[in-house]
């Protein structure tokens, strides 16, 4: 399923993906158990470092849960998660969401740009594999989109070759998270994403990088809109 880490950036963030990737393609589904951290290092041929570093990641993305004494699972979404994120997210403000987005839409926008101007050939077919996936999807499994949707924003800034952008899209994506899943309750939404999704994809194979940039920041003001409509405005 894995392969030694052949990642040009961060051997973590290589790690990341190839498992993202196993998650999308259902050789790992939720609840299955990720292998010992001395296993990955073998598998990865990394240190226990670098795994422990790329779990973090993936706890933060709200992909992996650590059972401690137990080893690292796949997370799956049951009713109690759902109330209990829920409440969690009608504490978030309006201007919380405002200011996480204006970040995102700064990195995000210049991401896509020199993803545009320097993806590679491999690049561009994964970027194309996760768009066709998440048309395939079927409508009502909103994790499985969720999931996709952090795939593909996370592969541009990847393929734009900076790894400090890297690294602050999947803290930005962390602190998001409960925000993201908003989106969930927007009917419909997610599936427009997937289209938006295709068109951003078109103008970086174009390699168009105006286009690229003015279809992200149409995305991510659409997503940011959704989310922020779902949030109760404050009182007073």
């Amino acid at each position: 399923m894995f392969e030694p880490v052949k990642f040009h950036g961060n051997l973590s963030e290589g790690i990341v993906n190839q498992i993202m990737q196993a998650i999308n393609n259902g050789e790992l589904k939720p609840g299955d158990k990720l292998p010992a951290e001395r296993e990955m290092c073998t598998m990865f041929s990394v240190s226990r470092t670098v795994i422990r570093d790329a779990l973090k990641m993936l706890v933060g993305l709200g992909i992996v849960t650590i059972r401690h004494g137990m080893g690292a699972y796949i997370n799956e979404v049951n009713g109690a998660e759902d109330v209990s994120r829920l409440a969690a997210l009608l504490q978030i403000s309006r201007g919380t969401v405002e200011e996480l987005f204006q970040v995102r839409e700064i990195i995000e926008s210049q991401a896509v740009i020199w993803c545009t101007e320097n993806a590679n050939e491999q690049d561009l077919r994964l970027l194309q594999h996760i768009v066709r996936k998440g048309k395939e999807v079927g409508d009502g499994d909103e994790s499985k989109l969720a999931l996709l949707d952090a795939e593909f924003h996370l592969k541009i800034v990847e393929a734009a070759g900076n790894r400090v952008l890297m690294r602050l899209m999947i803290n930005l994506l962390d602190l998001l998270g409960e925000n993201r899943a908003r989106v969930l309750m927007v009917p419909g939404r997610q599936r427009l994403s997937v289209l938006e999704h295709e068109t951003i994809f078109e103008a970086i194979n174009q390699r168009d990088p105006e286009l690229a940039h003015q279809r992200m920041l149409n995305h991510l003001v659409n997503v940011r809109e959704a989310i922020q409509s779902t949030v109760q405005a404050p009182e007073g």
